[in-house]
């Protein structure tokens, strides 16, 4: 096996390789973005879940402080029996 052989097998398997990597491009492209949706969703929902639970506590915040003035918690009055 002369040089020029083995030249062009090794010049046929790049060009088969790069044949190849071009016939799976749209593959590959499609898969990048579906994992880049993923990431999006994921941060939106965690975004979504944080807010979420920032609007329980202040809710609940609110709505146990009227209580606490009723039955005599810090800042309001304890009410009397009756």
């Amino acid at each position: 096996m002369d040089q020029t052989t083995f030249i062009a097998y090794a010049a046929g398997y790049i060009a088969a390789v790069f044949g190849v990597f071009l016939l799976y491009l749209p593959l590959l492209i499609g898969i990048g973005l579906l994992l880049l949706l993923a990431g999006s969703v994921s941060l939106v929902l965690l975004l979504l879940k944080a807010v979420t639970v920032g609007l329980y506590r202040f809710l609940a915040r609110e709505l146990r402080t009227p209580t606490r003035r009723l039955h005599g918690g810090p800042g309001g009055e304890r009410l009397l029996p009756h």
